[in-house]
Formats: structure tokens, sequence, C-alpha cells
């Protein structure tokens, strides 16, 4: 009998956080709910005075209520609070994840589609999220034709759902051309590689022994991935294994769910030991470089123990099984901020030591301090077993490959575990060349803990998806009309300029750039530099915000105005000439008007006989409507007073004669307009007429 064994077996990160959780918990404990869906975990734990309640009521106030890794309904977590029980969410990362897309989704008017069980707890907790509106899936058929026709539609996915199904779901909504679909796969990334892992197997096995409980979900789900190839047993204990014909001849293949413990395999594997080849996981050894060497002959980079034989100030001499001695240099004695002191090493101490290289120049060279770093770093992996972050440089990437279909990703060593981050969950988007991040720290969360193995898979993009959503609850409470914000000009287009404000893309209206007139956005704004600009409007829903320059910029008519107060003089250029008047620019951007009763110190009947556009004039203020955004100039206060010369007046009665109409005009400059006036035509006939 062969023995093939997947890589991924027993409790994954979530119910290794859940039963962690629980065993740190204070006085009286409650679980909502089965805490795993695992029979046997269950019963262990009710053992131990954990109790399984389905009725909040149920609790006793000032207990612990641990929620497990499903999560809640979000009317429980309510309930709990409010009757003062102490709140322990162990609700798992990958599935809080699919709680707050929904909540995100729901909030923009999204209808959401959830692809599982619509009884399962994760899929319940999911669901009152939106208020028990979301529309329930578990196959790409039963697509009600009411949804295709929605305007805005959410799809996620039950972290155990199928991958296959789901791919397919998205499918038809892809095809069907929805207006908006917004699709997330939100199937757990363990779920992903132990359905994989099962479709694999089961190719290759006559048998394959699904370890788990009848109650898991992405237990029935590897059972029914396997029976699609070969016989597929569900496993719960040894016993189980008593109704199965094996014969010597048989690949066997052994899978696990999510819940199922390692006391379960561990029975399964015993019960196949006398016929048990374990399988050697030939991926894992090839991308982190393991060496499978062994013998008496050193090795570089093995840790050996070592006996100390003498140590001075230059280090320690030890005796490491070879004719010749090994030698610890001061400074790979200690960790860093730790002095070296000989004393501490009396002869005969033994000690651990990495060897430096197998090629020796009078001594072996040996490092304590590079053992000493990986213990620190066991101590560390110890504190991020609840979600904890920590820092990762990475070593080495690997590639995907194509030809098996498995994905990359990266590697590091964390103590003397190896930590790997697949490439989609370095992050939010795929990466797909994770080659760029070879020697980079990323900042990770562990996904999954295998002590056994010593591994680690871990994920970024998980802070990142965190980090993103508090960025966006802090930016648009903030955002809001009227407020000052600093951000980077991004591009310039014909319609206005791109600004990022703490990341996010805001948009300046060429109408709100400047007050002045200007050729090109790029006169007033520069791509890369920063500004302040001045919330007009903020739009979540959309995403949209719309941002003012000029709003903070002195008005050129507030300009002018503080340079030109009333009663100043300025010289200025006509820019246009109309029957009232002439329009003098004061500050660029800025007019004033003449009117024709100003322009002249004599009378002027037509202002285009004495001016012409593009003259330059002398002119006095005289008034300032700051409301309206007017000056009212004057080029007459800035001449001399005209001389008049008294001329006799006409006797009308002896000669019978009037004066020509241009000598009354030119005459009559001064005179005020009235009906008595020489300057009104209609009164000059009336005296004739009465003449």
């Amino acid at each position: 009998m062969k023995i093939l064994k997947a890589k991924h077996l027993g409790f994954c990160y979530g119910v290794r956080r859940s039963l962690s959780l629980v065993a740190g918990a204070k006085g009286k404990v409650y679980t909502y709910g089965h805490l795993i869906h695992n029979t046997r975990i269950v019963e262990e734990l009710a053992e131990k005075g954990v109790r399984s309640v389905e009725d909040v009521s149920e609790a006793e106030s000032g207990s612990s209520l641990v929620i497990r890794s499903h999560g809640a309904p979000v009317e429980v977590l309510e309930e709990a609070e409010a009757r003062g029980l102490n709140v322990i969410d162990a609700t798992c990362p990958f599935v809080q994840r699919t709680r707050d897309i929904v909540a995100d989704m729901y909030a923009k008017g999204y209808t959401v589609v959830v692809f599982g069980k619509k009884d399962h707890p994760e899929v319940v907790g999911i669901n009152s999220i939106c208020g028990y509106g979301a529309v329930i899936l578990d196959d790409a058929n039963a697509i009600p034709d009411s949804l295709l026709k929605s305007e805005k539609v959410c799809l996620v996915a039950q972290t155990t759902a199928s991958a296959k199904k789901f791919a397919n779901i998205a499918d038809k909504f892809t095809k069907d051309r929805l207006k908006t679909v917004e699709i997330f796969d939100t199937i757990c990334y363990t779920t992903q590689e132990r359905q994989r892992e099962a479709e694999e197997l089961s190719e290759a096995c006559d048998k394959v022994l699904v370890i788990g409980d009848a109650l898991s979900s992405n237990t029935l789900k590897l059972k029914e991935i396997c029976e699609k190839h070969c016989s597929a047993f569900l496993i719960g204990s040894a016993e189980d294994l008593k109704r199965i014909k094996f014969s010597a001849d048989d690949i066997v293949g052994i899978v696990a769910g999510a819940s199922a413990p390692d006391e379960s395999i561990t029975e399964v594997l015993q019960y196949l030991a006398n016929n048990f080849t374990d399988a050697t996981d030939e991926e894992f050894l090839q991308a982190v470089g393991a060496d499978e060497t062994s013998g008496k002959k050193l090795s570089s980079g093995k840790t050996y123990t070592v006996r100390v034989v003498s140590a001075d100030e230059k280090g320690i001499t030890v005796d490491c099984g070879q004719k010749m001695d090994g030698f610890i240099a001061a400074d790979d004695a200690e960790l860093e901020g730790t002095a070296y002191d000989p004393a501490n090493y009396p002869n005969g101490t033994e000690i651990e030591a990495k060897l430096i290289s197998a090629k020796p120049d009078g001594a072996y060279p040996f490092s304590k301090k590079a053992v000493d770093e990986i213990k620190e770093g066991d101590k560390v992996v110890d504190t991020v077993r609840n979600g904890e972050e920590f820092e990762l440089v990475v070593n080495k990437a690997v590639e995907r490959n194509k030809e098996k279909n498995k994905g990359g990703g990266l590697l590091g060593k964390l103590g003397t575990y190896t930590v790997f981050i697949p490439a989609s969950q370095i992050k939010e988007r795929y990466v797909s060349d994770p080659r760029t991040y070879e020697g980079k720290t990323l900042r990770l969360v562990a996904l999954e803990i295998n002590d056994e193995k010593k591994r680690i898979v871990a994920s970024q993009r998980v802070i990142l998806e965190r980090e993103r959503k508090e960025r966006e609850e802090i930016f648009w409470a903030n955002v809001v009309p009227g407020v000052i914000v600093n951000g980077k000009v991004k591009s310039i287009s014909k319609f206005g300029a791109f600004v990022s404000v703490d990341g996010y893309d805001c948009l300046v209206h060429i109408s709100d750039v400047s007050w002045a007139k200007f050729k090109s956005i790029a006169d007033v704004l520069t791509v890369g530099k920063k500004y302040d600009f001045v919330v007009l409007k903020a739009d979540r829903e959309k995403g949209k915000v719309s941002l003012g320059y000029k709003q903070l910029q002195k008005h050129p008519f507030d300009v002018a105005v503080e340079n030109h107060p009333v009663g100043s003089v300025l010289k200025g250029k006509i820019t246009s000439i109309m029957p009232f008047g002439a329009f003098v620019e004061v500050e660029p951007g800025v007019e004033g008007l003449v009117h024709v009763s100003e322009a002249s110190n004599t009378y002027v009947k037509n202002i285009n006989d004495i001016y012409k556009v593009g003259d330059e004039i002398e002119v006095k203020v005289l008034a300032i409507d700051s409301e309206n955004k007017k000056i009212n100039l004057s080029a007459k206060a800035c001449m001399p007073e005209a001389v008049s010369e008294e001329k006799p007046k006409p006797d009308r009665k002896s000669s019978g004669s009037r004066a020509p109409r241009k000598d009354r005009d030119r005459d009559s400059g001064d005179a005020e307009w009235s009906e008595d006036s020489g300057n009104n035509p209609f009164a000059d006939l009336l005296k004739d007429l009465k003449q």
C-alpha cells in the first residue's frame, strides 16, 4: 500500500485561533453555537466546562461569550453587549473580510448575493449585515432572472464554498452583462488549497480518506471533490477505517477538513502504520531548498551542538566532533546589544552553533549568534498566533507552476519556521511577478501555523485591506464641504486637475482653478507639487470629491481694491468702449468704468470721438461697490478745468436767426441736462414755436 498525504492537514488558522481564545478566556465561558463543526472537540470543550449556547440569554451576565470562527449575526453581538457579557470575537479574518465587503457594498446600494449554504452559520451572519436581504445561491443555474436585471450587484462567497462552482456563478454574472456587478472571491486561501490538493490526490489514488466531521461543510466539500475520481470515505476516527476493505496494491490518499483535530489524523496514520510510506512534500522542500543530506561530515548552514574547549577575548574554541576544532568569533557569539564575556563560557559547556563554512581555515567557523537569532524568531512565532502583525524580510520568490496550476509566492524565515506568502496575499491585487519583492520587508499576519512542519502561511493583503478600510472611514468622515485639505497634483487634463488627497483621487474642475484668465492649468498648478484646496463637494456613494483652488486665493477684485482705494490715481489701458463709457484695466483681469459723463472736462457727445481701445489714460477712483464687484473711475477728475469764454448771446427777436447747433452743443458742454438747457433739442423746438 502506498500512502499519499495532502500538505494541508489539521486545523486551519481560524479554528486554531478560536480554540486558543477559548483556552485563554477567564471565568465561566460560553461559545455561541458549537465552536467548530467537530463533535469530538465540542465534547472535549464541554468536559472542560465550556458550554455551547444558541441563545445569548442562556449565558450568565459577566461571563465570557466566544464568537466562533464563522462569526455571528449582528443582533447577537448587540444583545451580548447589552447583557454585559465579555464578548471574545474569534471570527476568522477571512470571514470578517467578507462581512466588511458586504457592509460596504450594501451601504452603497448594491444587491448582495452570497454563494453558499443558506442555513450555514457563516452565511447567516453575513446575511444579517444587509438586513437579511441577501440573495443566497448554491448553483449557477439557480440565479433568478430578476437578479440579472438588477442595477448593481455584489457577489461574495462562503469562505468554505467550492471554488469551481463559484467561478461558474461569477462567469454567469459576467456573461449576462449586468449594468454594474462587483465580484469578490472571498473563498479562504487554505480552503482553495485543500480543494486543489483533494482534486490532485483523488486523480492519482484508488481510495481517499477524508478526515473530518459530517457537520463540517468544508470536509463534505472535499469528499464531494474526491468522489469524482475515486472512492472517498468520511473518517471521523480510526474506528471508521474498519469498514473499508484495503488491498496491498492500493494507493491511498489522505486529506482533512479545516476542523479535523490532529488527534484524529494521528489515529488514522497509526492504524495504517504497518503499510504506511510517508510521501515527501516535494513542492515545499524544493521551494525552500531543503538539504536532506546527513552523516558525520559537517555541512555549511547546519546547526550543531558543540562543546567549549576554551574562551578568550577573541572568541570561543569548540569541539565539533572533527579532527579540527571549531571557532566562534567574539562578534558571532552574542545577539546585537549583548556584550560578549568569555567568563560565560567555561570549559565543557555545550552550546548550539551554526556552521558558517565546511571549508575550515585553521578551524571550522561557527556562529552562536545565528542560532540565537533563530530562537528569538521562534519566540516571535508564539506572539503572532492570534493574528498579531509581524515583519519579515523576503528571502526568495517562488514562481507559479503553470503545468501543475500551483501558485507562486514569497518565502522567508522566522526563527526555525519557513514563512510562505502566496502571490494572492501580497497585495490587494494579484502580484504577477513576486520576484520584485525579494529582499523587501513585508508586514504580515499568520493565516496558518503548522508547528509540526515548522511552516507559516502569512498574508500582507489582510493588513492592507483592513488599513484601507480604516483610511476610507477616516477620509470620508473628515472630507466634507468647506474643509481645507492638502493634496498633490497627479495629472492635468483639459477639464481639470486630478489631485491625490491621502491616496484618494479628487478633481479640481477647470472653473475652480483660478479667478484670473489662464491659457493652461499648468500655468497655475504644477504636477508633483502639493497645494492646499477646499472641499466643494463629497459624494461617498459615487466615490467622488470636488476641490477648489481659486476659492483659497484672493479675488483679483479684492487685490485691486487694496492697491487702488477710493481717491487714488492710476494709469490704465482702455479695454473696450460702450455708448455709456469706457472700461479701463485697473489690474490684470479687473476693469473699472469711466462713465461718459466722467470722460472729459468738456461735453462729450460720442466717447469714440476722444478715446479708442488701447489708449492708456490717467483715471481717479471715484467709488467701489465690493458687493457687485464694480469700480467707478473718472478721467475728467485728472484733467485741468476747462477755460470757457463768454460770448454775447444772439438777439433772437431782432435777428430772427439761431446759432448753429454745433456751436450751441459746444457752448453747453458743461451745462446740466434738463428740459430748459441748450442740451435739449426738444426745448429749443418749443421755444421756436412760441415765437
